[in-house]
């Protein structure tokens, strides 16, 4: 967890004081409420950053309608995303409480792994609210809420989902330092990764691939290699987070990621 907003020093953002400022105020505010309140506050958002959120969610739409799983589709409808204007993770949260018991609780940033899988044992999911720089809006070295929102919380919006990664959460909980290695791996070659066999045919459901336009059209290029999910190679392959991926792997159904998922939860 960390203490201070600290930037990488190639942050598109890096030299901008007027964004460095909205971060840090984003930095104390979900701290603030992720810790004390237990609740996501209301944010005014700028209409510049309405304009960037615009722009990154329409492109990604048309991405979406050709290349991402039914269940982010349907969910990212009933969720209820305009694409001109940012969210509120406080109207977000009652809507995925209403579906399935799924709260939002704001993050100031990256979490611990440990202290992210403690919060989705009890089916609440950490979403940051600041946003990526506006110079290159395609673009962040850091979970932001495009990613957040766009990528992780459609998919909530079905039950066996929603089921999915609490088990992850209940799975990781009491994991040691090895155990949480695979955890993390199979999250990242899953939840963030992961692709989907649909009709004999290939579409996402990873977070890190549908909040990235650049992601997307790389996963399904000849430059990846796309294998089937194996558990166990799953958990002992490492990925580097800073480039482009050059191996996924893809399941028959979310039935089966989530048997394979019990496999390693500790009885």
């Amino acid at each position: 967890m960390q203490e201070e907003l600290i930037l990488d020093p190639k942050h598109p953002g890096i030299k901008d004081a007027v964004y460095i400022q909205r971060r840090q105020e984003f930095f104390r505010l979900g701290k603030e409420h992720r810790l004390i309140h237990g609740y996501a506050p209301q944010v005014e958002y700028s209409q510049e950053e309405d304009a960037i959120w615009q722009h990154i969610n329409e492109k990604l739409e048309a991405m979406h309608q050709r290349h991402a799983c039914d269940i982010y589709l349907n969910g990212k409808k009933n969720l209820g995303l305009a694409s001109h204007k940012l969210p509120q993770l406080k109207t977000l949260s009652d809507r995925l409480q209403q579906s399935h018991g799924v709260r939002i609780l704001p993050a100031e940033g990256l979490l611990s792994p440990r202290e992210f899988f403690q919060y989705l044992s009890k089916r609440i999911m950490p979403c940051t609210q600041f946003l990526r720089h506006g110079s290159d809006p395609e673009y962040t070295p850091e979970p932001d809420i495009v990613h957040d929102v766009l990528g992780h919380l459609p998919p909530f919006m079905n039950a066996d989902y929603a089921e999915l990664m609490q088990l992850m959460g209940i799975g990781a909980r009491h994991a040691n330092e090895e155990e949480m290695l695979q955890w993390e791996r199979l999250y990242w070659f899953a939840i963030e990764f992961g692709l989907i066999l649909e009709q004999d045919e290939l579409k996402i459901f990873g977070a890190g691939l549908l909040s990235s336009y650049g992601e997307m059209a790389h996963c399904l290029s000849d430059k990846v290699t796309r294998k089937p999910f194996d558990l166990e190679e799953v958990i002992n392959t490492s990925y580097d987070h800073t480039q482009m991926q050059p191996l996924l792997f893809y399941v028959p159904s979310f039935v089966y990621l989530k048997n394979e998922i019990k496999k390693l939860i500790k009885n």
